[in-house]
């Protein structure tokens, strides 16, 4: 082991005693032992943290930090300050990393300098009832492994799991750390990373498993919420389209409510929407209508789908590219 460790492990946690043992284990178990692991009580109330302490004594590599400002980017900003390895991996309190895991992302991330955020591809467990939506996201998410799918679905959903991530320490000096908005961090960081030019990707096995549950923060906290994704989501959006319209005027696809909804957050960031299309006729008031078998050709327009039913963003992305249309460059997918 060097003088500073390769890799810093952020493992934030509140009240997380029933999972936080068997994740601080498992990144215990890493082949690859060149790190230090910060765990960052987050003001818990339960055993969380004496069961912390008890690991701090243990491995002399794992550091107890206290972040009594509660909220999960205050804790992960906490442990950016002081982090020593050049490369950061998450981890959360819920979920277990697969032996391989660390090993893995810093092999890769050596071999290939031009990428700076990696993730991997996750198990889905869970103990709740009704999980079809998220074990799908998981799914969703899997499928996504090259830089540019990372880049051209990144306004649909975060495309890569957090609790998966290894990055580079200089990318937060270069591009800043977790806001602590009212927002989903993870979300917008990775859009404001992509936004400044840096490069995802995954790993095709799967490294960690992905422990879902009713009391999990991405089901319970309002910077999760639908409403605060989409205005995330938008701002960025906005941010990239004004470089790259070039003139072009903008059409939507999808006219139910909630599509305009979601296009009269993309107007308040100052893009206009010149139309609508969708495979049904359907007016919109103040604007044009183009129906979906008489969109402009390529260069001509630029199209961002806001539908968001399961499974649509793909058969959108199949009709769009039969008519010559490229994803990231005539339409992007933003639901």
């Amino acid at each position: 082991m060097g003088p500073t460790p390769a890799i810093t492990i952020l493992l934030p946690f509140r009240n997380a005693a029933a999972t936080l043992d068997a994740a601080i284990a498992s990144m215990a178990a890493q082949t690859f032992q060149d790190w230090e692991l910060l765990l960052i009580d987050n003001a818990s109330t339960d055993p969380g943290t004496t069961m912390a302490g008890s690991w701090v004594k243990r491995d002399p590599r794992i550091r107890l930090v206290q972040e009594p400002q509660v909220g999960i980017a205050h804790a992960l900003d906490r442990g950016l300050e002081q982090a020593q390895g050049r490369y950061i991996a998450r981890m959360d309190a819920d979920d277990s990393s697969h032996p391989e895991r660390l090993a893995k992302q810093i092999g890769f991330l050596e071999d290939h300098p031009e990428i700076g955020v990696l993730g991997t591809r996750t198990d889905f467990a869970t103990t709740v009832e009704r999980s079809s939506g998220m074990r799908w996201f998981v799914q969703w998410q899997n499928a996504i492994i090259s830089p540019q799918e990372h880049y051209v679905k990144r306004f649909v959903d975060a495309p890569l799991a957090h609790p998966t991530a290894m990055f580079r320490r200089e990318l937060v000096d270069r591009h800043g750390n977790y806001s602590t908005a009212p927002l989903p961090e993870d979300h917008e960081l990775w859009l404001r990373w992509m936004d400044a030019g840096v490069r995802f990707a995954k790993l095709p096995e799967v490294l960690l498993t992905w422990n879902d549950h009713a009391h999990r923060l991405s089901r319970t906290h309002p910077h999760y919420s639908t409403e605060a994704f989409y205005t995330t989501k938008m701002k960025w959006l906005a941010r990239w389209l004004h470089r790259h319209l070039n003139g072009r005027p903008v059409i939507i696809a999808g006219t139910s409510g909630i599509c305009r909804n979601r296009a009269a957050l993309l107007e308040a960031e100052g893009i206009p929407v010149q139309a609508f299309t969708d495979v049904r006729p359907r007016e919109v008031p103040g604007y044009a209508f183009i129906p979906h078998h008489q969109l402009p050709p390529p260069g001509q327009a630029f199209i961002v789908s806001m539908i968001s039913q399961r499974g649509s963003g793909d058969r959108i992305a199949d009709f769009l590219a039969s008519r010559g249309l490229e994803e990231g460059g005539d339409f992007i997918l933003a639901a």
